[in-house]
């Protein structure tokens, strides 16, 4: 039986992709490795966000070809759609499939169909999954694509327009994953609060989520990521009033100077910004606020550095994700003067990483000595050997307790915290809800 191996970058999304990919090819006969380091078959996931990400993923794919030379190379991800004449010639690829022709991954495999056809031929349907091999969380995409072009972003040139999927296959996926054990599921796309624009021309996330709160044994529904204008009030109801929806709100603010917030396009002003967070803390006091940041965009002056972190502190998130910029071609950032030295940009993203360590430690400070349900990951914390989980408010607990707490939500109370998360002890010793038979 042939073998196969998938290596995966990037975000969520991709991740998703990846798992479906695994069980379309599992259909097809295929086993996957168990050691990486032999298969017959390799699929590389890429990412190109970032050009560091996209190195990385073409780094990837000539070790591949060296340390393996009788195997077949397919390399697949957004990489692809921005570059795919480069990566084809790549020694040992055996054929690249973009973005749009995942879900026929398998059959170009198997030579059923082929990347000529497939790019000719009308999209197909959404993949679908049963599981999520190597997660305690499954992740649902439920659209594709983005239409806002922000300037530095290359995204939407290979993801396309948006795209939504069915509101009841993406309930019928659900329902799927929680019959097979998932307590916490992660809702992903490449605009998520873009979910439905394309079909109903208005926003149709609330509906969606008004039917997945509902579904038995679903405990957690988490949002893995907002754009500011989709932060609505009443969506801020629906998480203060509902027991299954996760009280966290990712909202990229990538910069806090109005100045460059209009040069990256994001169509908002850090005072926008924060009244949202004002909104969200009024019903919701307790709420993960988490962010993504660019530091030194280009012709970012000192001040405006200095407005980035005066209004990350004012925000008070729970977490932060700080990125240098990332020149990409083809963006409308590519063409703008005044590219920053590394040092300047390296300076700047440690001093927004100790605001982001700063402010994290705080947050989980709040919860030392109060209880907090923890879903406990597969795998315990490899720097200290504990039980590791997040809770609801994402918020990182580490405890001591025994593997048959893993994949259950356990409540353990807080003793102590730091920029990573927070001490705990199980005094009762036993999971509150339990998964996976």
């Amino acid at each position: 039986m042939p073998t196969f191996a998938l290596l995966t970058f990037g975000c969520k999304v991709n991740q998703y992709d990846s798992q479906a990919i695994r069980e379309a090819l599992a259909r097809r006969g295929y086993t996957e490795a168990a050691d990486s380091a032999s298969a017959d078959l390799y699929v590389v996931n890429t990412c190109c966000v970032t050009a560091e990400s996209h190195r990385k993923g073409l780094r990837q794919v000539r070790r591949l070809a060296r340390r393996h030379p009788q195997a077949s190379i397919v390399v697949t991800g957004c990489s692809v759609d921005a570059d795919a004449e480069a990566i084809r010639k790549m020694p040992g690829v055996r054929c690249v499939v973009a973005n749009d022709e995942k879900p026929l991954l398998d059959a170009i495999v198997a030579g059923q169909a082929d990347t000529a056809s497939a790019a000719a031929s009308p999209a197909p349907a959404w993949p679908a999954v049963s599981a999520f091999e190597g997660h305690t969380r499954a992740f649902v995409k439920i659209e594709d694509g983005c239409d806002d072009f922000c300037s530095y972003c290359i995204v939407p040139h290979v993801r396309g327009r948006v795209r939504s999927r069915p509101p009841d296959e993406v309930v019928d996926e659900v329902r799927r994953l929680v019959a097979n054990g998932y307590l916490e599921v992660v809702l992903t796309g490449i605009h998520l609060g873009a979910y439905g624009k394309e079909t109903h021309g208005e926003w149709a996330l609330l509906p969606l989520l008004e039917q997945l709160v509902g579904i038995p044994g679903l405990a957690r529904l988490r949002l893995s990521s907002l754009e500011l204008r989709e932060v609505r009030d009443e969506l801020i109801a629906f998480v203060a009033a509902s027991d299954a929806l996760c009280p966290h709100f990712h909202i990229p603010l990538q910069s806090g100077d109005d100045a460059v917030l209009r040069a990256m396009n994001r169509r908002y002003t850090a005072a926008d910004f924060l009244a949202r967070v004002e909104a969200i803390r009024g019903r919701l006091p307790d709420a993960a606020l988490t962010t993504d940041v660019i530091v030194g965009f280009p012709a970012e002056t000192d001040e405006q550095f200095r407005n980035s972190l005066a209004t990350a502190r004012r925000a008070a998130f729970s977490r932060m994700h700080v990125f240098p910029y990332s020149h990409r071609e083809g963006t409308a950032a590519e063409r703008m003067d005044g590219k920053l030295p590394k040092d300047v940009v390296d300076a700047r993203r440690h001093a927004m990483q100790a605001v982001a360590a700063e402010l994290a430690e705080t947050y989980h400070r709040r919860f030392v000595g109060r209880d907090i349900d923890v879903l406990v990951e597969t795998r315990r914390d490899r720097r200290t050997g504990l039980l590791c989980g997040y809770s609801a408010r994402y918020v990182r607990a580490f405890f001591q307790g025994g593997d048959e707490l893993m994949g259950s939500i356990v409540r353990v109370q807080a003793t102590d915290a730091d920029a990573r998360g927070v001490a705990a002890s199980l005094p009762g010793g036993h999971p509150t809800l339990t998964a996976r038979g």
